[in-house]
Parts: structure tokens; sequence; C-alpha cells
């Protein structure tokens, strides 16, 4: 798994956040089962950076000082109009205990079904997950070679995945279907009838 850190600043509580914001600091906090909540303040360009590439499913070790926390980002808020980061909730991990996330689904190999015009139809990009951190990964593959045929599906039990990782989504729920393309509508070559003046100005009328 790749490795991802960022540095923080111990925040006080009662600091003004919009304040911080003018100033492209954004507010956090991290905490945990065994971790005491921290307030914190990032680097917002920083973070954006970091977020594009760990997502949620990645450790970010959390450099606070002298010390390092490993993380996973557990929530954020964003502003609606603009889409920045406004907060984050980081959760501290602990050694040896499981924890449960939502770990993104990659696709791959060619389905036979595609190749003869089905529709790729994804209905899940993800996946929940319960693992231990040093067993964490970044993604799970879905192979597609099964969708052989229209309206074949794959779900989450046709999931293979190492014996370290339990899959916490419903084995019932399914994850693609190959679906069958939409019939194109018939266009007419002929042009249809108007009833706009002619050039004269009188409208055209059928012949008795």
């Amino acid at each position: 798994m790749t490795s991802f850190s960022i540095e923080a600043q111990i925040r006080a509580k009662d600091e003004d956040c919009k304040h911080l914001r003018k100033a492209r600091k954004l507010p956090a906090v991290v905490y945990g089962r065994k971790q005491e909540a921290i307030s914190l303040t990032l680097d917002a360009s920083e973070f954006l950076k970091l977020f594009r590439k760990s997502w949620e499913s990645n450790i970010i070790n959390l450099k606070i000082w002298k010390k390092e926390i490993e993380v996973l980002v557990h929530e954020y808020q964003l502003e609606p109009v603009s889409g920045d980061f406004i907060h984050v909730d980081f959760f501290a991990l602990t050694r040896g205990e499981k924890l449960k996330t939502m770990i993104p689904l990659n696709f791959i190999w060619e389905s036979a079904a595609i190749k003869e015009g089905a529709i790729l139809e994804e209905l899940q990009k993800e996946i929940e997950i319960s693992v231990l951190p040093k067993d964490l990964v970044d993604h799970i593959d879905v192979d597609l070679r099964s969708l052989v045929e229209f309206d074949s599906n794959i779900k989450v039990s046709d999931i293979k995945v190492p014996d370290t990782i339990q899959i916490l989504t419903p084995a019932d729920e399914v994850i693609v279907i190959a679906g069958k393309p939409k019939k194109a509508e018939v266009v007419s070559d002929e042009a249809p009838e108007s009833n706009l003046p002619d050039e004269e100005g009188e409208e055209k009328t059928e012949e008795k």
C-alpha cells in the first residue's frame, strides 16, 4: 500500500474556524477508540493534494509535532457552492484491532457480453470491509470476464478477496450488470406535412 503523510498543528477549540479558512487553513479533529479527541489545523491545499491520492481507503500518517498517528479519513464536510473542504474528521487506528471501512472496486478484464454490445451498469463502486490496518488494500479487483451474456451480473458473493479481509456488504447485492443495449429509434426519411401558407399566402388543401 502507498504511504501517505501530512503535518497538522494543534488548534485551540475556541479558535475562529472562519478566520482559519480565509487563511487557507483547514479545521480538523482526530479521535479513536484509544485516542482522545484533538482539534487540529491543516494546510488546505496540502490536504486536497493528499486526498486526491489517498481517498478514504488509505492509511495516512498524521504528524502532530513529534508524534505520528496512523489515521483514516472518517468524515468530511464540503462548502456547498465551491466544493472546498471545510472540516475533516480523522479516525485513529489501533494496531492489532480490525477496522471497518469502504474500499473502492476496480473493474478489470474485458467482458464477452460488452464485446457483443452490452452496456456495463455499475451499481456498486465500493464495498464495506473489516480488516486489520496492516492488511488494508487500496482497492478490490472485480473480474468482468464472467459477464458472458446480456443481463448476466456479478454479486458481492462473487468477489475474490484474501482471507485477511472480511466483506461486510450483503453477499446478494449486485455490483455490475451487462445490460441490454437500448433499441435505436427509427427516424423516417419523409418530411412531415406542413400547414404553413404557400408562396401565395394560401394554405395548401387536398384536391377534390
